[in-house]
């Protein structure tokens, strides 16, 4: 056949070689594939040729029947009369299933787009042939399967680690918005919670760690001042003025605190707070709640204007005596099952109560005044007449009488003028009362004058079991269940015979103040001889106030003190101040209650640190407050600018020093030296602080140093230690040359002076010798002995001449420090003299320092590297590369002088032969500290030799 006379129509001259033969090379290069070394890059082959060929005969038969055997369905229909061509037709007319129903091969760019795993194993011919392997077809499904809930968990795990990350950063940028709107810019608390705009956001707020870094947030005195975002407006300006007057005002007390506390005189701090925010006008009950925090301690004023209340329970509590500082500390911090625990709750139970009656007696003149007709009072009436003009004008109207079955004895309503009499802790009063008008009670009443006489003459309340019992099956008999009872006569039996704890409201209770003064008279710290069902302690009414809840009086966070007085009846302390602190306009009130709370020893302080939660809670249901969190938060706004200020409530956080718990003690002390330690390094007011010493060793006391008993320091020595050093030590850590070097003086640290000046001296050798120390010790300046000086090279002089004339302070430097500081100011001076151009000087001070073999010894060059390697502190060691490539320097220059000299005689060729010999020195030297200096060293040395 001549196949050079027809062309395909590609062009193409090769005809299609036969199968066999194409099998063939296939084989061929298969073999040749399987002798070489494997290569991952390259396809392997799964089949050999001869199951290729089986494989492509089975399916071309398949094929053959399928399109030309009917088979035994296609028979056994027909059999049946089923029309099998019309069946036939309509099958061959429905749409193909198989795109859908089988895998197919995901090609390389699906793959790409996809970023999928491809099914793993051999999954065979099926990618090719759809039912030529049922196994191999379902392991591929199997294995898509599998990826595909990979894919989709994967998935899953993505999006939710993307939500998180996004609310973690948008919550991380709140907080840092509203530091930065608070700090920096001014605004108020009540701006920034108009800008959250959601609760989410106050609530975001509530749980950051806004003022839990450290000092240096703001440099602004007063932020609450501030306007709306920096425009102005005049509420916003009449708040901010308030705001600062009221600061003003709380620094006056807390100043005059720490003067009396150093002089070890008491202080009636809650009545001088209170003075404070008189005349309130947003917060009218912001006085009351401080003179509620003054009955509670029993301040020596208010406790002696009060006549007949001293009981036996306060035996310990002389009532003449003042309250001294942290007087309540040990009882109220200590074991609460003891002794002094319970006389504590005592009296603490005693100052609520008789705030409550002083503050009913005061509504019951304002009622008496506003209705004058209606009390007709006259003259200058006694309490007994004042009561009655009081029971007269309240139930005055038939309505007000049916409601409480007001009983008249005697022609007067007796029962309620007696329960209004104890109501204002008028108690002689009620007794006489009572007995004036025994003959005219009722039979079932007899008797209740004896056990109202009992009861109140008791230190305790407590009646005899004797006449506890006829008085209670009175009760039970005539006033329990009677629906016409007085009900002023049915309080005072409950108050009385303490009957029926577990219903303790009182219809006559109309108030909150009511209802509470109730709980108080109901209480009862000594249980011996109580049975359960009576005992009723100030543990319990807190626990039933906590049930209450703030929402039931407080619900609209409009009246924020019902719900902290109730806090403080109970004394939770700890809650109370955390729950007005979280009033953004109070908490400056509520820092400086808990100043008056800790000044008196009635507040738990956690032994963690600030950085801790506010208010914190263990297993036993004891709160504790984060005191110096506070105390930090409020200072940070102007502690750079009136770092005086800052300290006086900076030596509050120590008072919680003496605590009886060690541990937390001594955090208190350490968290206050801290405080005070910040404030210190961020005023720089050494001298005004610190004090200063002089170069002529005089020392001026500083302001710290007057108030060491503030801070719970014994002597002096530990003030340095405690404050002066440690702020020493944290500002060398802070890189703070000027600071580190004067405090470290302050301190009598000379050797610290010594080895800081060392530090940067030789970081400065490079330099030219007059680079400044830094832009703020140009503004600033040092102070005392080394005032005057602004470069390095001058203090480190300063520094060694105000040492050197001093011999106590000298003996107190180590030896190494003060040969590095001279060896290192006649290396500055050698690189200033070679700066200025005369390398004959600059070489004899380099070999006044006995660093360098320079003296043409060869044998000195072991004992040299000896001495650098053993002898020589870091500052020089580190600089040692610029010292010897100077000094080569200054080899070459005068060698090349000497060489450029137009006269020649025998002394100048000796002068070349000592630079040669020394400059070989040099280089053998430097060869013996090869791993100690840089190879450029060597490169340099080497060039400058060749000239010699």
């Amino acid at each position: 056949m001549n196949t050079s006379t027809s062309r395909p129509l590609g062009g193409s001259t090769s005809t299609r070689p036969p199968a066999a033969t194409t099998l063939s090379s296939l084989l061929a290069q298969a073999n040749s594939l399987n002798e070489v070394e494997y290569d991952s890059e390259l396809p392997q082959i799964r089949f050999g040729i001869d199951d290729i060929e089986r494989m492509s005969e089975a399916v071309a038969g398949r094929g053959k029947r399928t399109k030309n055997e009917k088979g035994e369905g296609f028979n056994l229909l027909s059999n049946l009369g089923v029309n099998t061509s019309q069946l036939t037709h309509n099958i061959a007319q429905l749409p193909s299933a198989e795109p859908s129903a089988r895998p197919r091969r995901r090609r390389h760019h699906v793959q790409q787009q996809q970023t999928r795993l491809e099914p793993l194993g051999d999954i065979g011919p099926a990618y090719a042939v759809g039912d030529a392997d049922i196994g191999a077809w379902g392991r591929n499904w199997h294995e898509m399967i599998i990826l595909g809930g990979i894919e989709a968990q994967r998935q899953k795990t993505i999006n939710t680690f993307q939500k998180q990350f996004q609310q973690r950063l948008l919550q991380n940028w709140e907080i840092e918005k509203a530091r930065v709107l608070q700090d920096e810019l001014g605004v108020t608390d009540d701006e920034l919670a108009g800008l959250t705009g959601s609760s989410n956001g106050a609530s975001g707020l509530a749980s950051s760690t806004l003022g839990r870094s450290a000092l240096g947030a703001s440099t602004r005195r007063f932020p609450m001042a501030q306007s709306s975002l920096g425009k102005s407006s005049s509420e916003s300006r009449e708040g901010g003025l308030v705001m600062h007057t009221k600061m003003v005002r709380y620094e006056r007390v807390i100043g005059e605190l720490n003067q009396r506390r150093l002089r070890k005189e008491p202080f009636e701090l809650c009545q001088a707070l209170e003075e404070t925010v008189k005349g309130d006008s947003k917060y009218p009950l912001l006085p009351t709640a401080y003179h509620l925090l003054a009955h509670l301690t029993q301040e020596p004023s208010l406790r002696d204007s009060l006549d007949g209340y001293a009981s036996a329970s306060d035996a310990s509590y002389a009532p003449g005596e003042p309250v001294q500082e942290r007087q309540y500390a040990a009882a109220y911090l200590g074991d609460q099952r003891s002794n002094h625990a319970t006389l504590l709750r005592g009296r603490l139970v005693m100052g609520g109560r008789r705030f409550l009656e002083r503050d009913f007696e005061r509504h019951v003149d304002e009622t008496i005044a506003k209705n004058p007709k209606e009390a007709a009072l006259g003259g200058v009436p006694g309490i007994r007449n004042k009561i009655r003009a009081f029971v007269d004008v309240t139930l005055r109207s038939k309505d007000v009488r049916d409601a409480y079955r007001s009983e008249s004895v005697n022609g007067s309503l007796l029962w309620a003028q007696t329960y209004y009499l104890v109501r204002c802790g008028y108690i002689n009063e009620a007794l006489n009362l009572v007995a004036e008008n025994q003959n005219h009670i009722a039979r079932e009443d007899w008797t209740f004058p004896g056990a109202f006489k009992s009861a109140l003459q008791s230190s305790e309340r407590r009646l005899p079991k004797s006449q506890r019992d006829q008085l209670y099956n009175d009760f039970n008999a005539h006033i329990r269940n009677n629906p016409n009872v007085d009900q002023f006569k049915y309080a005072l039996y409950k108050l009385v015979g303490r009957f029926e704890l577990n219903r303790k409201a009182l219809k006559v209770a109309t108030t909150t103040e009511d209802w509470m003064w109730v709980q108080l008279s109901l209480v009862r710290e000594n249980k011996d001889g109580d049975a359960p069902q009576e005992q009723y302690d100030l543990v319990d009414l807190a626990k039933l106030v906590t049930k209450y809840g703030n929402d039931k009086f407080d619900a609209n966070g409009t009246r924020p003190f019902a719900w902290f007085n109730l806090l403080l009846f109970t004394a939770q302390f700890e809650k109370a101040i955390a729950y007005l602190y979280s009033k953004p306009q109070l908490k400056t009130d509520a820092m400086h209650f808990a100043i008056a709370l800790s000044y008196y020893g009635l507040l738990r302080v956690s032994a963690k640190g600030e950085e801790a939660e506010l208010l914190l809670t263990d297993d036993a249901d004891v709160s504790y407050l984060n005191f110096p969190r506070l105390i930090k938060q409020y200072i940070s706004p102007f502690f750079r600018l009136e770092p005086q200020t800052a300290l006086q409530y900076a030596y509050l956080v120590a008072l919680a020093a003496d605590a009886p718990n060690p541990a937390v003690g001594q955090k208190q002390k350490q968290l206050a030296l801290e405080l005070v330690r910040d404030i210190v390094l961020a005023s720089r007011s050494w001298s005004k602080l610190l004090g200063s010493v002089r170069a002529d060793g005089s020392k001026e006391t500083g302001i710290i140093e007057r108030d060491l008993q503030l801070l719970k320091l014994t002597d002096e020595q530990d003030y340095l230690r405690q404050v002066v050093l440690a702020a020493a030590e944290q500002s060398s850590l802070d890189s703070s040359l000027t600071d580190s070097i004067e405090l470290y003086h302050l301190a009598g640290a000379y050797d610290q002076v010594v080895e800081a000046v060392n530090r940067s001296l030789g970081h400065s050798l490079g330099l030219s010798s007059s680079q400044p120390l830094s832009s703020d010790a140009q503004s600033i300046g040092l102070s005392g002995a080394f005032g005057g000086v602004n470069d390095v090279y001058g203090l480190a002089q300063r520094v060694h001449d105000v040492y050197e004339k001093d011999f106590a302070k000298r003996t107190r430097v180590s030896k190494i420090h003060w040969e590095t500081l001279e060896v290192l100011l006649q290396l500055k001076l050698a690189l200033s003299q070679f700066a200025a151009d005369r390398p004959d000087l600059a070489l004899e001070t380099f070999k006044s320092t006995h660093l360098l073999p320079l003296d043409n010894d060869p044998t000195s060059i072991s004992r040299y590297a000896q001495r650098f390697r053993d002898m020589l502190d870091q500052p020089v060691i580190s600089n040692l590369d610029e010292v010897i490539v100077t000094t080569m320097k200054c080899l070459h220059m005068l060698s090349q002088q000497l060489k450029a000299s137009p006269y020649g005689d025998h002394g100048r060729m000796v002068q070349l032969n000592v630079y040669k010999h020394q400059a070989q020195c040099l280089i053998q030297f430097a060869s013996t500290l090869r791993l100690r200096l840089g190879p450029d060293v060597y490169r340099q040395l080497s060039s400058m030799s060749a000239f010699f």
